[in-house]
């Protein structure tokens, strides 16, 4: 199968696991499903996923990002015909000075659509985590449902969040919602684990491990050892 442009049809179903990214084409057609797994190392700084998928067909994306530099992620899915699922979970971990943004808009060109998106990150030290992207219901597109919930938690006052979901809807007969919250470290979280003897280094990884680690079990256990060793470094 070639990576840069996945198909899957014909009432198939395929897991696809990639743990070195670049830009991706997929089309899910014909009452299909991909689970595509994707861990990012690299230093690709600019990345793409663009998505189309059709009647009755599925789309689930787990994206565990941990690379030691900029990220500037885009993503656009379009649910062309009804039936078509989408559901999107990704967590990031930034620290130093980088910047890392995702994009990731979803377009519900015709109604009986879904799409549900989860975001975590964790920023620390002076980087910068950023969580946008718009889901659209188009008019006519009845019966649609369209989520968005985004979470980051900020070690460090020089480093920032930023969650800016977006929903843009021109139909009523839908159900769409979002979230978004961005906070500091729970100092009783802290206190209460430095109280039983860890470090507040090992208090932070404690946390970190507990927030991001979970995407982990998703993958390989040679990609989850990974996940581990980068969660650890940048900590």
């Amino acid at each position: 199968m070639d990576y840069k442009n996945i198909i899957v049809s014909n009432h198939k179903s395929e897991l696809v696991e990639l743990d070195d990214i670049s830009s991706l084409n997929i089309e899910v057609n014909d009452s299909s499903s991909l689970v595509l797994k994707l861990a990012n190392f690299s230093k690709n700084k600019d990345i793409s996923l663009n998505a189309k998928i059709g009647k009755d067909s599925r789309l689930a994306v787990i994206f565990a990002d941990f690379a030691q530099s900029d990220i500037n992620f885009k993503s656009v899915v379009d649910l062309t015909e009804k039936g078509a699922n989408c559901s999107w979970h990704l967590a990031s971990l930034s620290n130093s000075s980088f910047k890392k943004k995702f994009d990731v808009s979803f377009n519900h060109l015709v109604g009986e659509t879904t799409a549900l998106m989860d975001n975590y990150g964790v920023a620390k030290d002076s980087s910068n985590i950023i969580f946008t992207g718009c889901n659209h219901i188009f008019k006519g597109s009845k019966k649609a449902i369209t989520k968005q919930n985004a979470k980051i938690i900020v070690f460090d006052k020089d480093a920032n969040g930023t969650a800016s979901p977006i929903l843009k809807i021109d139909e009523n007969d839908v159900q769409a919602s979002h979230g978004a919250v961005v906070g500091q470290l729970n100092s009783d979280h802290m206190f209460y684990l430095m109280s039983r003897g860890l470090s507040q280094n090992e208090a932070r990884m404690v946390i970190t491990l507990g927030y991001l680690k979970p995407i982990s079990e998703n993958f390989s256990k040679s990609i989850q050892e990974k996940i581990e060793n980068a969660i650890k470094e940048a900590m």
